[in-house]
């Protein structure tokens, strides 16, 4: 299984558990699952030539974006503030994966996120 598979069936197993992530423990391994998966992301980024790197932007994939949203969704496990969704869509579009949420849910989302204090 490629690197792209796997990330996309942690994500999905993940988003999918984290209201069920009742135990300290069930959290911490999900955000340690997330987080290695950002750094093979982007540890793939950066070991990989700079051709295959121009096909891969070329053909749409941002793995450093894909990592970054990985990281994001590991310190949102546990928020209900909707920034998991952000990340989660972060990740989708950076892996070029079918995504869950539509533009307008999300920026829905950001403008709810943007008017709350800080």
């Amino acid at each position: 299984m490629n690197l792209r598979s796997q990330v996309h069936e942690e994500i999905t197993y993940t988003a999918n558990i984290r209201g069920m992530l009742a135990d300290a423990e069930g959290f911490k391994q999900a955000a340690l699952s997330l987080r290695r998966f950002a750094a093979k992301v982007l540890a793939t980024n950066v070991t990989t030539s700079p051709l295959l790197r121009l096909f891969l932007s070329k053909s749409g994939y941002d793995l450093t974006k894909a990592s970054g949203g990985l990281i994001g969704m590991s310190n949102s496990l546990g928020s209900s503030d909707g920034s998991l969704a952000l990340h989660l869509s972060a990740v989708h579009l950076g892996l070029k994966l079918p995504r869950d949420y539509s533009d307008e849910f999300l920026r829905q989302i950001e403008t709810r996120m943007a008017g709350r204090p800080s």
